[in-house]
């Protein structure tokens, strides 16, 4: 519940266009069903396979127009006709637009695909590629290409428009544009020559669909790092447009942004705003320590640049 009411406030806050969360979290909730489903019978049928053909292609979908939309690659596989199933090893799974272009790329180790739901369940290491733009890998991933839906369950590294971004877990919506990440999240990025580094025990990320960054809602033990600034808090926004990171804190728990640079000192608040590429830090309902003396500042509710 506390997900579900954090996911729609602050997702609908932070999205320029409206977001149905409740709707995504209930589809997430059906893929979460359909990916166990398909792990649980893999094992089955990889212990039923004996003589797999070698190096063959399966078409798996079709444009209306009759010309593939998603196939399979393997260099071994087994299909089970009567199951519509087909099991495969060193796998590229394709999605082609209707010029026969490339959409995207899943490479993997081993996989089941079943050919009905146009899903599947890899094993072992697994790397996604979106048009040259935007690649995706992990460990033990579900994929469903009718609903261009990736959900990695172990060392996820997502890596678009020059920003890195690794949890343990993940799920990438790509048809939605979002992407949400759990466990130990960690976003690397650059803004006009400044790096910056944001931690998390969740992220949400918005990306467009030329698979470019929109922003990040970071949620729980917040920590960002910007040139020599340092910040903690409860919930942050980062807003590729803006270039700004929006810092929130909670009753009992402001915000907290420490200077390292030649005007140390520190500054808390309801909600401390920065900007990555720029001095310029603005502060709502501010208290700043200034390291010299330890001398306290509160500067009000009409808060403080």
């Amino acid at each position: 519940m506390r997900l579900f009411i954090e996911m729609a406030l602050l997702l609908a806050a932070a999205s320029a266009q409206a977001f149905d969360s409740a709707a995504w979290l209930g589809q997430r909730a059906l893929l979460d069903r359909e990916a166990e489903r398909l792990r649980a019978e893999y094992p089955r049928f990889k212990a039923r396979v004996t003589s797999p053909a070698e190096n063959i292609t399966i078409p798996v979908e079709s444009h209306p127009d009759g010309a593939v939309k998603t196939s399979v690659f393997a260099r071994r596989a087994h299909i089970f006709i009567q199951e519509g199933y087909v099991w495969a090893e060193g796998v590229t799974i394709r999605q082609l637009r209707r010029d026969g272009s490339e959409e995207s790329r899943l490479e993997a180790e081993n996989c089941l695909v079943d050919r009905s739901t146009k899903s599947g369940w890899t094993e072992g290491r697994a790397h996604a590629k979106y048009r040259d733009q935007a690649e995706l890998e992990g460990e033990n991933v579900y994929f469903s290409a009718a609903e261009e839906y990736v959900k990695i369950f172990t060392n996820t590294v997502l890596h678009a428009d020059g920003r890195e971004l690794k949890s343990v877990r993940a799920d990438y919506d790509r048809r939605a544009g979002v992407a949400m990440f759990e466990g130990d999240v960690r976003l690397h990025g650059s803004e006009r020559g400044r790096d910056y580094d944001l931690a998390a025990a969740q992220a949400f990320a918005f990306i467009s669909k030329n698979d470019e960054f929109k922003r990040v809602v970071a949620l729980g033990g917040v920590k960002v790092c910007s040139d020599g600034r340092d910040g903690a808090c409860d919930r942050a926004v980062y807003t590729k447009r803006d270039s700004r990171i929006v810092m929130y804190g909670t009753d009992g728990a402001p915000a907290k942004l420490a200077d390292g640079g030649e005007r140390k000192g520190t500054v808390e608040g309801d909600m401390i705003t920065f900007w990555i590429d720029s001095e310029e830090v603005e502060v709502v309902n501010s208290v700043v320590t200034m390291e010299t003396d330890g001398l306290k500042v509160p500067v009000g509710p009409g808060g403080g640049k």
